[in-house]
């Protein structure tokens, strides 16, 4: 299992650190295109309260493991931190990062007196692996998203 020492915030001028990890899990995102994609998308989201959290394995200076993060209120749930992203690279997966990073998202919400921690996880068979994860965790499958694409603009 990751030690939490290995677990540290990255700001957005480090976005390099958390690039390969996110685009695991989100190679199509125009964000995840370029360090500079990315940091323009972390100064637009950080007055929304987004930040990442990596997992570092020794003698590699990206992340292994990432999470993105925000605090948000919900009508029916209050205060929640919503986790937007947690990616592992594919051959850093099965070392625990993910783990720890969840644990770590748990008492990051305890300590910003969240009443609830809430992701969603797409599905298919490529996601069987997370969701055991995210049971294990203790999380339960709660709603179903829905989504409706619109025209994607960059701002």
């Amino acid at each position: 299992m990751t030690d939490p020492a290995t677990l540290r915030p990255i700001p957005p001028a480090q976005a390099e650190l958390a690039l390969p990890a996110l685009r695991a899990l989100r190679p199509d995102s125009p964000y995840t295109a370029s360090p500079d994609a990315l940091r323009a998308f972390l100064s637009t989201t950080q007055a929304e309260g987004y930040a990442l959290v990596g997992a570092f394995e020794p003698g590699r200076e990206e992340a292994a493991a990432v999470a993105g993060y925000r605090v948000m209120h919900l009508l029916w749930a209050g205060r929640t931190l919503y986790v937007d992203d947690l990616s592992t690279l594919p051959e850093a997966r099965g070392r625990g990062h993910a783990r720890a990073l969840l644990h770590w998202l748990e008492a990051r919400a305890r300590d910003l007196h969240c009443a609830e921690l809430h992701l969603d996880s797409g599905v298919g068979e490529k996601r069987h692996t997370a969701h055991r994860l995210y049971h294990r965790a203790g999380m339960n499958v709660t709603a179903h998203h829905f989504s409706l694409p619109l025209d994607r603009g960059t701002a």
